[in-house]
């Protein structure tokens, strides 16, 4: 991901293409032939305009910078994910004889079996954490370990991400930080039972000898990134195909505007890491 992002970068500079950071949109105005969008920017209003804008927002987030749009609202869509991240000082030992990289190059499925999924989701909709939560481990530094510092590279440290499911963001609206680490706890009971010992041995520590891990709640993903109940998929998924006469011939992009159009995960389809709303609103105006 690192060396995508600096080649991103550096095609879009080369290009001419100015790009700012920490600004913060505060309305979009569409209007004929253009659309202007607002931000703040170092504590100043400032303002945009161009032919065409896209959007990578929750349809939520956008209807209340965007006048006239209105999404569709299903109070029961909500975020239910949870991202652990770790930074490893090696990778854990398998009880099982496989080797280490090629275990944990993919995905490594913890309590993901159908009927733990079932009984794990039956419990969130009470009200309650799951007892053996699924989720499922990623170890993108050896897919790409520019993500690491060539210092963290050479002394083989390692990152490790968990994707938890079946963690609504109802469960942590009351008490986010006490059921956080009750979470922890029981992804990290679930990866070790797999383990020849615990991956607590396996974490790096800071300067306050803390374990480097960092756990993102739907309430953590709300408070820090803005989206609507933490949602990291905008809103519930859709089918690839149209379910309407309407739809046929369209990107899936488009919002009832001749110059705005959705280019995340809230398009339909959706987008999750794939990429496809932003091609499909790409090709909306280069193609109509």
């Amino acid at each position: 991901m690192g060396k995508l992002i600096e080649e991103l970068v550096a095609q879009c500079k080369k290009n001419g293409v100015e790009i700012l950071n920490h600004a913060e949109v505060t309305k979009i105005e569409p209007d004929e032939g253009q659309a202007t969008v607002k931000f703040q920017h170092n504590n100043q209003e400032s303002h945009v305009s161009g032919k065409y804008v896209l959007v990578n927002l929750a349809p939520k987030k956008l209807s209340q910078l965007l006048n006239g749009y209105n999404p569709p609202n299903d109070p029961k869509d909500e975020g239910s994910f949870v991202k652990i991240n770790m930074v490893l000082r090696k990778l854990p030992r398998l009880k099982a004889d496989y080797d280490l990289v090629e275990a944990f190059t993919g995905t490594f499925h913890v309590n993901e079996g159908y009927q733990n999924i079932i009984d794990s989701y039956k419990m969130a909709c009470e009200g309650v954490i799951p007892e053996h939560p699924p989720g499922e481990f990623y170890c993108h530094s050896l897919t790409d370990d520019s993500i690491l510092s060539p210092s963290l590279r050479a002394e083989g440290y390692q990152t490790l991400t968990l994707f938890g499911l079946e963690m609504p963001y109802s469960l942590f609206v009351k008490d986010n930080e006490t059921e956080k680490q009750k979470v922890l706890e029981r992804y990290l009971n679930g990866v070790n039972q797999y383990l020849l010992y615990p991956i607590e041995d396996c974490i790096a520590r800071d300067k306050n000898g803390q374990l480097c891990v960092d756990v993102a709640t739907p309430v953590d993903v709300e408070r820090e990134v803005g989206i609507p109940t933490g949602h990291v998929f905008h809103q519930s998924l859709s089918w690839p195909f149209v379910e309407s006469e309407e739809e046929r011939g369209m990107w899936g992009v488009e919002i009832g505007f001749d110059n705005i159009f959705l280019c995340g995960s809230g398009a339909k389809r959706g987008g999750c890491v794939s990429g496809i709303p932003g091609h499909n609103a790409a090709m909306k105006i280069i193609g109509g």
